[in-house]
């Protein structure tokens, strides 16, 4: 009974225009992402460049956010990103302005006055905008700057990109040496083998858009019998809750799963290929790993939740409840998109390379990936818990349990 339901979904599925629709967006999401790997080259001696890096030098930090403070100060623009994803350029009053005056003053000990006469010979050269040099004073800690640059991006009304105490290392890129890009190079050969760098990248990617996407299958499904008009019939048949339920949704799961494994394809050769050049063996089952391991809890929970939801409210709220989560886990996330996990839906790996990194926060994946599986699972159980009753007529049409059924 079960396998014969389930091949039936499967070609449901199949019929569906919101699947080819599904089906066109992360194809399209992966060609404009990742749609051309360069492979790996070795790095050679005395190149023009090698690319660069953040640095983790606290007074290169300081240096670099100041340099930035001054150049959006004279500007009078400032970059910020109020709701994690959404641009907006802040201009400050004089009131502000002297606030931001008052805080460069506790930074360098420059006075304001000096001040002013320096940002009057601010200038445009070739290189860009300049401004007279100034650097923090001497016997100023990192945590007394960070909680001074912490002020600015208050008066900023927060959410700004280069003065988030926390993220502060962006502002100090460096260039990489060649002795940085060997070392980078050999991580990526000896410790990815290549594939598995690339395949971080994927789920990197493929996550952000296996968040939200899912829910409209899920939803689509899930109303299909009430448009159709054949609830009651199906709630007349014998076949167990529980089997339709999950002959619906496992086919949902395994129609998205299989799209994946086949996009797949072309970076594992691609991967291969490059592995190959290298005089290495890539890892062929990477990406495969990360398909089951990093992106299916995403595609469970957003599939479970919308199944539930629909089923509980015969509506469709559930996309409206999936699009917050996601735009709240993709602001939690641009904060930082190497390394970010936590208990975020979506964890960020946005990075070729950087195995010290990922070594780093494994456990923090596993539990999380672990967490949103069982997360997936118990909603898919409340969910043939509320079909169950559905069916013994203890709900009404707005999905409330009557009292007197």
């Amino acid at each position: 009974m079960f396998k014969t339901l389930f091949l039936k979904e499967c070609k449901e599925t199949l019929r569906s225009i919101t699947y080819y629709i599904f089906l066109a967006c992360i194809v399209i999401f992966f060609i404009t992402q990742m749609g051309s790997f360069q492979g790996m080259s070795k790095p050679m001696p005395n190149e023009e460049s090698y690319g660069f890096k953040y640095s983790d030098d606290k007074n290169i930090i300081m240096q670099s956010t100041i340099d930035r403070l001054a150049y959006e100060f004279s500007a009078n623009s400032y970059t910020t990103y109020p709701l994690g994803l959404f641009y907006k350029e802040v201009k400050l009053n004089d009131s502000e302005i002297s606030k931001i005056y008052n805080i460069l003053e506790e930074i360098t000990g420059i006075k304001e006055e000096q001040l002013v006469r320096k940002f009057e010979n601010y200038t445009t050269t070739p290189n860009g905008p300049q401004i007279e040099f100034i650097k923090a004073k001497d016997n100023i800690t990192f945590k007394e700057f960070s909680k001074y640059i912490s002020e600015v991006d208050d008066i900023l009304g927060g959410g700004s990109y280069h003065f988030n105490p926390k993220n502060l290392h962006i502002n100090a890129r460096v260039g990489r040496t060649y002795d940085d890009a060997l070392k980078d190079y050999e991580s990526v050969i000896n410790d990815d083998k290549v594939s598995r760098a690339y395949a971080r990248l994927f789920s990197d990617y493929m996550g952000i858009v296996l968040a939200i996407l899912p829910i409209f299958l899920a939803v689509t499904r899930a109303l299909k019998d009430k448009r159709a008009k054949a609830e009651q019939v199906i709630f007349s048949k014998r076949c167990p809750s529980t089997t339709i339920i999950l002959s619906r949704y496992l086919a949902i799961v395994v129609m998205i799963i299989l799209p994946l494994i086949l996009i797949s394809i072309t970076p594992t050769l691609q991967s291969i290929y490059s592995a190959n050049s290298n005089g290495i063996s890539a890892d062929y089952f990477a990406f495969l790993r990360v398909i089951f391991g990093w992106l299916m809890p995403t595609v469970l929970v957003t599939v479970s939740m919308g199944f539930f939801l629909t089923e509980l409210t015969n509506g469709p709220i559930a996309i409206l409840v999936q699009g917050i989560w996601w735009f709240v886990s993709m602001s939690v996330g641009v904060s930082n998109l190497v390394g970010n996990v936590g208990m975020n839906l979506i964890p960020r790996f946005n990075s070729y390379g950087n195995y010290d990194i990922y070594i780093r926060i494994f456990d923090e994946l596993v539990i999380n990936r672990v967490f949103y599986s069982i997360v997936g699972i118990v909603l898919i159980v409340m969910t043939i818990f509320v079909y169950d009753i559905k069916r013994k007529g203890k709900l009404n049409s707005n999905g409330k349990i009557l009292k007197n059924s």
